[in-house]
């Protein structure tokens, strides 16, 4: 499989086109914390804690020309010697007319872990219909050689849908994956959450086609509660 660096070179195209507007904007934006917990750490549909608790939080800075960095962390179990994940990323994101978009980079660390560490490219282009928003996206990870020389491709649809006059609203996934970290792997979710101030509650059921693995990629129900400031 070879992809040869589609999302870098999308993302670098993209980036460098609105580089002269950015500048002005560069320093001045927001922060943005956020802290969570959820009964199971799902990543594309399998467990990254075997079955258990997370508490996960991050930090981003979000500025008025549409880059953002940031960091994220969570602790995992046993997740190839690992105990914790941290990400780091940098990218650009913003709506026009309705389209929504999102490019970057991330690096995935895991302290103590064993030739797991990498760094993923991703993309996504979306359309806001006011009461539900959905998006069509691609990560892919080059070939590394702590991981065997293997890349990874994972595309993806997400569809948020607002229910009117209410807290409310209704999440769907849909994921493919092929490469170092799936096996034309097929996962699904669907779930529903409510937000009150700057809090929000989840409730989702997530599945994979996934077989052979125990309960990691068998199908769960989970719950999540998360802050935002």
């Amino acid at each position: 499989m070879k992809i040869k660096f589609l999302i870098v070179f999308l993302s670098g195209v993209f980036l460098s086109t609105q580089f002269a507007n950015a500048q002005s904007g560069l320093f001045s934006g927001d922060v943005q914390i956020n802290a969570q917990a959820v009964s199971d750490y799902r990543f594309r549909g399998m467990s990254r804690t075997n079955n258990d608790f997370a508490i996960q939080g991050g930090i981003d800075f979000y500025s008025d020309s549409g880059l953002y960095v940031g960091a994220w962390a969570s602790n995992v179990d046993g997740f190839n010697g690992a105990d914790a994940e941290t990400n780091l990323y940098v990218g650009y994101s913003g709506e026009n007319e309705g389209m929504i978009y999102d490019f970057g980079v991330t690096g995935y660390l895991f302290p103590g872990g064993s030739n797991i560490n990498h760094i993923e490219t991703y993309g996504s282009v979306g359309l806001d219909f006011g009461l539900f928003t959905s998006s069509v996206g691609v990560a892919y990870m080059p070939e590394q050689s702590n991981l065997m020389d293997m890349d990874n491709i994972y595309v993806y649809n997400d569809t948020k849908i607002y229910v009117p006059d209410t807290p409310f609203s209704i999440d769907l996934h849909l994921g493919f994956e092929d490469g170092y970290f799936g096996n034309e792997k097929i996962d699904w979710k669907i779930g529903t959450s409510v937000t009150f101030e700057q809090f929000e509650l989840g409730i989702s059921y997530v599945d994979t086609n996934v077989t052979g693995l125990g309960k990691r990629a068998d199908s769960g129900v989970i719950f999540s509660i998360a802050a935002f400031f």
